[in-house]
């Protein structure tokens, strides 16, 4: 009997089987997606796939949450522990190498998915004319119930958007605010 591959959830690639931890589950094939699905259709069951690792082209170990989004606390405390020992290191060398730091970076999102993301970050909601960027802590979405996302900000303020327009999603502290406009690096400053 065949089964067919579920589409990503991310970006509608084909997914292929792979078994992680005695699990099978479907990981996306595009070569920018990291998405991994249990391919059951409901996003909440995603939330239990189990977290993994890989190596990037530099060399750096990024740590994933199970659906592929970049655990940046985890990457950024596996690069500060993957430093050189001071053993290695030889008298009147000079300072050593900073460890390398894992740079957020800014994803697009449907602002639905927004209900997936568990700590809270940075949105920036493609809208017209654009809000700018607004952090915040929780998003609530039940598309069975619901016609709107009601997305929580840091400020207290709850706003309900419509589940369908793309966002840009960077997971950064309040303390910080990203300066980017498109995916890839999110170039933070401090508030």
């Amino acid at each position: 009997m065949s089964v067919t591959p579920p589409p990503c959830p991310e970006c509608q690639a084909v997914t292929e089987p792979i078994t992680v931890e005695g699990e099978e589950v479907w990981r996306c094939t595009a070569p920018d997606c990291n998405r991994r699905t249990y391919g059951t259709g409901d996003e909440n069951d995603d939330q239990d796939l189990p977290s993994y690792s890989e190596t990037d082209a530099d060399g750096v170990v990024v740590c994933f949450h199970g659906t592929g989004e970049v655990d940046i606390e985890a990457t950024a405390e596996l690069a500060a522990q993957d430093g050189p020992d001071e053993d290695d290191q030889e008298d009147g060398a000079g300072a050593a190498p900073a460890a390398a730091v894992w740079e957020p970076e800014a994803r697009e999102i449907r602002v639905k998915d927004l209900a997936h993301v568990l700590a809270g970050g940075w949105v920036r909601i493609y809208s017209d004319p654009p809000e700018g960027w607004r952090h915040f802590t929780e998003a609530a979405y039940d598309p069975d119930h619901d016609t709107t996302v009601a997305i929580t900000y840091s400020d207290g303020e709850v706003v309900r958007e419509w589940p369908w327009p793309q966002a840009l999603l960077v997971h950064a502290d309040p303390d910080t605010i990203p300066t980017t406009t498109r995916p890839g690096p999110a170039r933070l400053i401090q508030r």
